[in-house]
């Protein structure tokens, strides 16, 4: 199963406890998404949320009640995401569908080569990195990347946990910041769907990691997360930053 080099993201915000047909909603997309043969899909937790009827919703509060915030994360090509699009329109009620293009740099052990347009918009970003005196002063703002890997929470580089080598990959290179998430049910190459049970029990669980910066250092992070990941999927799109200041000068860390 290949996805093109230009694909979609597609994330899905529901909540755990609704329900179709007597099934966890959020269950359904992801058992959809794979009976139409996409790469993959993750169901992630959200820490803290409110929606339409502007009830605050809290993961860690109401755990019990199972009244969580998800989001399902899903990228294929155009093709197979408005396909599944269209059966999601019949399955969910209440909720938030969004896309947004995406660009696949790595996907199941094999690197994709970045697009000619792709090249063009990183030419045009301009550097936002200030240096003053003998302290860097990083300093983000406009136009930036944000890069994604899904991979599985139990992958291992060179004996360690993958996660933890990829921050710590982010960190030697002097990457903004780097956030891991574990989510509690996906599936990708394999098509296994894996999940996670009550009382801690677990299986290898999808595992996401976002990284923001400019453009020019996510080129250099990228073939070292190529290196890195060798099954997993890293995607790469274009997001505007408001602000993003780091002035190592006032940091106690």
């Amino acid at each position: 199963m290949n996805i093109p080099p230009e694909a979609t993201l597609l994330r899905v915000f529901l909540n755990a406890n609704d329900r179709l047909r007597g099934k966890a909603l959020y269950r359904l997309v992801v058992e959809s998404a794979r009976a139409n043969h996409l790469a993959g899909a993750s169901v992630f937790l959200v820490d803290f949320s409110y929606g339409a009827h502007k009830k605050i919703r809290d993961a860690k509060s109401d755990y019990l009640s199972f009244d969580i915030p998800v989001v399902v994360e899903i990228v294929d090509s155009i093709a197979k995401i408005g396909k599944l699009q269209t059966e999601l329109e019949s399955m969910i009620v209440e909720g938030l569908v969004v896309t947004r293009p995406v660009q696949v740099r790595h996907y199941a052990g094999q690197s994709i080569p970045e697009t000619a347009a792709a090249r063009t918009a990183q030419a045009k970003a301009p550097s936002t990195t200030v240096v003053s005196g003998s302290s860097s002063t990083m300093k983000i703002e406009g136009e930036a990347q944000r890069v994604t890997v899904y991979i599985g929470n139990n992958d291992t580089w060179r004996g360690r946990n993958l996660v933890t080598a990829i921050v710590e990959k982010c960190r030697e290179l002097g990457i903004a910041g780097a956030t891991a998430t574990v989510g509690v049910m996906g599936f990708g190459k394999t098509s296994r769907i894996r999940r996670a049970h009550l009382l801690g029990l677990s299986e290898d669980l999808p595992e996401r990691i976002e990284i923001v910066d400019q453009p020019d250092r996510i080129a250099m992070l990228l073939p070292a997360l190529e290196e890195l990941v060798q099954g997993g999927l890293i995607v790469l799109e274009d997001v505007q930053v408001i602000r993003y200041l780091h002035d190592p000068k006032g940091s106690k860390a």
